[in-house]
This record gives structure tokens, sequence and C-alpha cells, in this order.
């Protein structure tokens, strides 16, 4: 009976054991489906989850990359076209072009600082340096940012607030959520281009709503908004690329500051992105 048992219990580690080895080899569509023991199925159910897991993050890595990949070659391909165009063709070193090249500039910068916000605050090695400052002020200017768009594109952002709101945060990284937040809604937002911020404060706690029109957060994609890869394309309005980091950004920021934060979406109605912070 012994030797039995002991046939049968190696049969499904030795199994367990050559599907482990085609998932370290990067096969995430290996499947672990020994029920024999209580112990050996929970070790299924739990390799079978990290192969799902793995191969969600490689995929994300592997959109990341491509996304990466486009928004580096379109600038460059710009800077150097416009640059070429200048140096060769007489009357061409226009204010027009010149902004160009600065603007793409601006584009590759803002992905590069991305990128490395990203890296340091998964590695821990940002610390914030929370101040008193008046955040309803640091919306205003965030705005400010985008009357350009108003004017040419004809976005409507509406900022609703009762009062000025003092807070006890980093007002630098606060910002970059903010801007964040606000530059989603403008990238996913309907055929309206209206964009609302609202803040309120409900007891001690202060609450900032960033709210679009577009078509929503697909239910089985709330969980993964959040994550550094995701990024939904199917429902971008503006010609704008971005890389995904953006929200994950905004997680880690406000985790760092002790503050609640989700999303809820009700599909073709819109998005609403939301955080809280407690006043002092």
């Amino acid at each position: 009976m012994a030797l039995a048992l002991s046939r049968s219990l190696s049969k499904s580690i030795i199994k367990i054991n050559d599907e482990a080895k085609k998932l370290a080899e990067g096969d995430y569509s290996v499947n672990f489906n020994s029920k024999d023991y209580m112990e050996v199925a929970e070790l299924s159910d739990t390799l079978n989850y990290a192969a799902s897991e793995l191969g969600k993050a490689d995929s994300f890595q592997k959109e990341l990359i491509a996304n990466v990949s486009h928004d580096l070659r379109t600038p460059l391909t710009m800077i150097k076209g416009y640059a070429e165009v200048m140096r060769d063709i007489p009357g061409e070193n226009t204010p027009e072009n010149v902004q160009v090249i600065i603007d793409e500039t601006e584009r590759l910068s803002g992905l590069v600082n991305d990128m490395l916000d990203i890296s340091k605050l998964k590695a821990g090695t940002i610390a914030i340096q929370p101040e008193e400052y008046n955040i309803t002020e640091s919306i205003r200017h965030v705005l400010e940012r985008y009357n350009k768009l108003r004017e040419v594109d004809g976005y409507t952002i509406d900022f609703i607030y009762d009062d000025e709101v003092i807070v006890y945060a980093d007002e630098q990284k606060m910002y970059q959520v903010l801007y964040n937040l606000i530059n989603n809604a403008i990238n996913y937002t309907g055929e309206d281009k209206k964009v609302t911020v609202i803040q309120k404060v409900l007891d001690n706690t202060l609450r900032i709503e960033v709210k679009d029109t577009g078509d929503g957060v697909k239910p089985e994609d709330i969980p993964y908004v959040w994550d550094r890869y995701y990024k939904d394309s199917s429902t971008h309005k503006r010609a704008i690329q971005g890389t995904g980091l953006g929200l994950s950004i905004v997680k880690n920021v406000l985790e760092l500051h002790g503050a609640k934060y989700g999303v809820s979406s009700v599909r073709g109605v819109g998005a609403t992105f939301w955080f809280e912070l407690t006043l002092d």
C-alpha cells in the first residue's frame, strides 16, 4: 500500500515539476491540473495562478515596449524631419517650425520622466516631502496647461468647488497626480469633449473627482487600470499616445500619502477617478 501511494504521489509531483519547467522557460499556457491530494491540488492551483499572472505581466510588458517604441519613434522622426527642412530650405527657419521641435522634445522628456518616476516609485527610492499648500490653486494651475486645448480643439474642462482647501501633502507629487488624472480624462472623454473636476470636503476628508464622458472602463478591466502597463487603446479620443504609466504613478503617489483612491464607471456614460485625503 505504501509503495502504491508513493508511486501515485510521485507521479503527480513529477508531472507538476515537468509543467513548472515549461513555465520557467516562458510557456505561460501550461496547466497544473493535479487533483490527487489536497496539498498537491492546492499547489496546482497556486501554480496556475502564478502562470496566469506571469502571462499577464509578460503581455503588458510587450505592449509597453511597443508603445514606448512608437512614442520614441514618432517625435524623433518629427524632430529630424523639421530640423532637416530648416537646414536645407531657405526661409523655413520659422517660429512655427521651431515650436514643433520644442513640442516634440517635451513629449520625449515626458515619456522618459514617466519611465524614471515609475521605476523609482516601484523601487521605493522616492520619499514624499509634505507641506501645507493650497490644493485648489494647484488644480487651477493644472487646468491652465490645457487652455490651448480648449481654444483650439474645443474641449470643455469645468472645475467645481466651494472653498479653497489647504492640505498637508507633497505639492509636486500631488500636482503630478492631478495632471495625470486630468490628462487621462481628456484622452478618453466622449465626443462632447467634456471633463469635470470636482473638489468637495466631507467631514474631515477632501475628495477630488475627475469625470469624463467617454465609453467608460470595461468592468473586467477595472482591477487593472492602475497597473503600470495598462492602457485601453480602443477608446482613445485624442491623437496622443501614452505608455500606460500615468495611472500607476497616481496609484503609487497616493499610497505614499496614505490616501484612498478608486474608479467608478458606467459603460457608455463615462468614468470617474477619485482620491481622498484626510485634512488635519
